[in-house]
């Protein structure tokens, strides 16, 4: 899965569990949510693919493990005891989406991290470099195939065009009542 995918099918589920259950209403931060469903590529992207790139070469490594979203998930219900602050539970949930949708249960290696052993798997490409990877990327996810990443940043992204849709006409209907109710 690439951007749209994990934006959009995140943030659309989280908008359909507030949906229905009630008692979320209200209690979910957006941004949260849409920095979580990217947090584990913002974190091992760089680290596997750039930084060490000759060493690890794998953009899944400790943020795509269980144990960074127990680390993860430890922080975030101190923070809510602490300040009834649901943002990092919004963030942390997003971010175990990321690996649901990453399907790392395929990666038992990584996923399960140190349990299997300490070395993550080397996940080389054929990339000359940085921007030949992020080509490669782009050229993977937008090539139309029905393939999962394809359907997923299709599927992501026609969330986040009806998600935005929605949210200006909301905004313009209520700007348009708000006017029609000054004198």
């Amino acid at each position: 899965m690439f951007i749209f995918g994990h934006l959009g099918i995140t943030l659309g589920l989280f908008m359909l569990l507030e949906h229905r259950l009630p008692a979320l209403k209200g209690r979910i931060d957006h941004t949260a949510v849409l920095f979580g469903s990217m947090l584990p590529d913002l974190i091992d992207k760089p680290i596997g693919r750039v930084i060490f790139s000759g060493t690890i070469d794998n953009g899944r490594i400790f943020a795509h493990t269980l144990l960074f979203f127990i680390v993860l998930s430890s922080v975030a219900f101190y923070i809510w005891k602490k300040k009834n602050d649901m943002r990092a539970i919004s963030l942390c949930a997003a971010s175990f989406c990321h690996l649901v949708e990453d399907n790392m249960w395929e990666a038992p290696a990584t996923l399960f991290w140190p349990l299997m052993g300490w070395q993550f798997p080397s996940n080389p490409g054929p990339y000359n470099g940085i921007l030949d990877y992020f080509q490669t990327l782009m050229t993977y996810a937008y090539t139309p195939a029905l393939d999962y990443v394809f359907m997923s940043e299709v599927v992501g992204f026609m969330v986040l065009l009806f998600m935005g849709t929605r949210y200006l006409l909301q905004k313009y209907l209520s700007d348009a009542n708000a006017g029609a109710l000054e004198p």
